[in-house]
């Protein structure tokens, strides 16, 4: 009879009657196993937990699959914290589960996971383990069963090297493992310590062994301006520069029309066109032209004829549904589609012919829309203008530099374009003012200053045409039952609806908003306000994320039953598709895309719009931290005005209002009193002094420290140091603090320069 193997013979020592789960030591001794051997044991109680007949319980004890365990699992998503421990967030919702170091096993930040629960009974065990801190709130706890899905595949990090290994630093500091290095990339094997590289991790399953990976891409010196945008980038799955291929298939394109591209299509060249854009622009996808007529005003939303020169399934075609959409860093633009077309061809430059997909909308006086239709056309645009034109024009400036006939047509549009807002905001639409920043560089690459943005009234023109044009389509591709990408808001659930309310509450605003209207009329309360901006921002919190959907359920904020996304194709995919739907229907042809491909073209360019916006956020954030860094370095700390948006136990939360920048001013630096915050923390209130913070209040502060690493930023209210120095010399009393009388000093000097047997003479003073 042969022996049986180590796995036989696990097996049945943990299914034996009287059986406790044990360590794997422990495991070890009570089978005998040699120490030679342990690492054998190891891997094959992994083996076995893979295989579903063991399971690794609590404090890393080993039991039979079954026994001594909830039996309860659950699928999510792990999120994990840069102290070390995991916060598991159900799929079905619900409390977020606690996981401690040790139990999240080979789970990295933001995978999908299985997790087992634990009973509700169980002790509270964190810190006890794990050398991960735990959050202050109490939460059930749970254990990583499998990693169902690896989130990041490529992880970008610093490269860091050894006399024997190499390994990588992540960036992403909820990354708490180290990634040794595995393998090279040809070429990349000499590549310098403390440059920034790729890595491509390999299957990790063992929690003991280290996460190995290959080293696939070098991006640079870490103190190169350019790599850290690099680093954002690949951090995200993007790649600023297009490969050859693209290139080459872009190249290919004709630079100016041909005659066949003038078939098939109406001519609208006598139109008076023109376009608005940013100064900045350099490629324009959309203009607009409007005519009387005797029903109303005709309105033409001209939107560039991508989808003819991007054919589905092209090399193009592809690379753009794998970006999704153009990425908008706080330093650069990266396209979707390269600059070969959206700056030539695509582009619906001024006084050139150029390819186009028009939506004619009838509007009577008051901007109400009557009938909508749609063709393939050919336009001229007539001239091409700058927001910053338009609003001049509207303040009422006389040298605009705008021809008077382009003028004209603009002063009929306004009140037009005024009447749809209107409209749109009785039905429901909501108005939330966010500010946003602009950072204006150097020829450094680095920040000269920061501007926060307005939303002018030239913006809000041409946002108006395109919405009555997304619109349009939506419902002609609607009324034809055709399947289509929507551009979806849901409403929120009951939890958001009640937090929202209890937010507000919290904020000192009498409202609990259960509609779309009743949160207008809390923004109408609060309008110019000390109480406008944090308000904003408790009702923007509890909105869900728009996105894609192959479903029509309506979008909540812009309160449209039916909504679609046409009118920029050169920076959005969805709009491309749209694009080939309308021309197809409008060809009387049979739809090009199943609502299979259309589900998985909009959970693809769901993914990549929040990531793209995850990746402008953290580039603005790198580069203003680095403003200020830069005004801390010259002495220029303030004092700065800023608003109290949040109150913490450990200080205030306080918001720049010039530039949106966050940091936190301490209690511990505010030393006239001590400060109690209230259990909502909207308010922080001396005990002696009864001086109060409260949310909402505008305050001055002094910049006092920067930490590159966390993108964290420390003020001090100004004049603290001053007030500082005061407390410190005298107490109520009119004494020295205790801290600051004279004591008897003690002097340690001795020759030994160091160590704990060194001997000391005391001389007193």
């Amino acid at each position: 009879m042969t022996n049986p193997t180590l796995e036989q013979r696990i097996l049945a020592h943990l299914n034996k009657p009287n059986y406790q789960p044990l360590t794997r030591p422990d495991l070890a001794k009570a089978m005998r196993i040699h120490s030679t051997e342990r690492n054998k044991l190891r891997q094959a109680l992994i083996d076995l937990e893979k295989q579903g007949k063991v399971s690794c319980l609590r404090k890393n004890r080993w039991a039979a699959a079954g026994k001594n365990s909830s039996g309860q699992t659950v699928t999510g998503s792990v999120r994990v914290m840069e102290k070390g421990f995991g916060l598991f967030a159900p799929d079905n919702g619900g409390e977020e589960i606690y996981i401690a170091r040790d139990d999240l096993k080979c789970a990295l930040h933001e995978d999908r996971v299985s997790v087992e629960l634990f009973p509700k009974s169980a002790p509270d065990r964190r810190g006890s383990r794990g050398g991960g801190q735990s959050p202050s709130f109490s939460n059930r706890e749970g254990r990583v069963v499998e990693v169902l899905d690896r989130k990041n595949t490529e992880i970008v990090g610093l490269l860091r090297r050894t006399p024997y290994y190499a390994y990588v630093i992540p960036d992403n500091l909820r990354l708490i493992q180290d990634i040794r290095v595995a393998a090279w990339e040809k070429g990349l094997e000499e590549t310098p310590e403390n440059y920034k590289v790729v890595i491509e991790l390999n299957e990790w399953s063992d929690p003991f062994k280290p996460l190995t990976g290959k080293v696939i891409e070098a991006l640079g010196d870490r103190d190169d301006p350019n790599v850290e945008m690099q680093c954002i980038l690949r951090a995200h799955g993007f790649q600023q520069n297009f490969s050859e291929e693209v290139l080459a298939e872009a190249a290919r394109m004709p630079h100016e029309l041909r005659p066949e591209d003038y078939e098939n299509r109406q001519d609208l060249r006598k139109r008076l066109t023109f376009t608005i854009d940013p100064e900045t622009a350099r490629d324009f996808d959309d203009a607009i032209s409007l005519e009387k007529v005797s029903r109303g005003w005709k309105l033409s939303v001209h939107i560039a004829d991508v989808a003819h020169f991007v054919p589905r399934g092209s090399l193009l075609d592809k690379e753009a549904l794998h970006r999704g959409n153009s990425i908008y860093l706080v330093d650069r633009v990266v396209m979707m589609l390269p600059t070969e077309l959206t700056t030539r061809i695509c582009s619906l430059n001024p006084h050139v012919d150029r390819l186009a997909h028009t939506v004619e909308i009838l509007l009577d006086e008051k901007g109400q829309m009557l009938s909508a239709e749609s063709c393939r056309s050919i336009i001229h645009s007539d001239a091409r203008l700058t927001y910053e034109q338009v609003q001049s024009l509207f303040d009422g400036d006389e040298h605009t530099g705008i021809p008077s006939n382009v003028s004209d047509a603009i002063m009929a549009l306004r009140p037009l374009a005024r009447a749809a807002r209107a409209r749109r905001t009785a039905n429901g639409s909501l108005e939330i003012n966010t500010p946003q920043i602009k950072c204006l560089m150097d020829k450094d690459g680095k920040v000269a200053s920061i501007k926060k943005g307005e939303a002018k009234e030239a913006y809000q023109l041409i946002e108006e045409c395109m919405l009555l044009a997304n619109v349009a389509v939506a419902r002609k591709l609607k009324d034809a039952q055709w399947p289509a990408i929507h551009r979806i808001h849901e409403e929120p659930d009951e939890d958001q609806w009640a937090q929202m309310g209890a937010e507000l509450q919290a904020l000192g605003i009498n409202a609990i908003p259960l509609t779309r209207s009743d949160i207008n009329v809390v923004m109408e309360k609060i309008e110019g306000t000390p109480l406008e901006y944090t308000g904003s921002l408790a009702v923007l919190r509890n909105l869900k994320r728009a996105g894609y959907s192959a479903e029509p359920v309506g979008h909540f904020g812009l309160a449209f039953e039916d909504y679609v996304h046409f009118t920029s194709p050169i920076r959005r995919y969805p709009d491309l598709v749209i694009h080939r739907l309308l021309s197809a229907l409008e060809e009387k042809q049979s739809s090009p895309y199943r609502t299979k491909d259309i589900e998985s073209i909009a959970a693809q360019c769901t993914r990549t719009e929040t990531e793209a916006d995850q990746a402008e956020k953290e580039s603005i954030e790198l580069r203003r931290v680095e403003y200020y860094n830069n005004l801390l370095y010259k002495g220029e700390t303030g004092p700065y005005k800023g608003c109290i948006i949040r109150i913490l136990n450990k200080g205030l939360i306080v918001e720049l209002t010039d530039t949106i920048q966050r940091g936190l001013v301490p209690f511990a630096s505010i030393t006239d009193d001590r400060y109690d915050v209230n259990a909502a923390k909207t308010r922080a209130t001396g005990q002696r002094t009864r001086r109060m913070f409260k949310i909402g209040d505008v305050i001055d502060v002094e910049l006092v420290k920067v930490d590159l690493a966390h993108k964290f930023i420390d003020f001090n209210l100004e004049g603290q140091k001053a007030a500082t120095a005061f407390a410190a010399s005298r107490n109520k009393k009119g004494v020295p603090p205790r801290s600051k009388q004279k004591k008897q000093q003690v002097t340690l000097t001795g020759d030994r320069p160091h160590g704990p047997k060194q001997q000391k003479r005391r001389k007193r003073k």
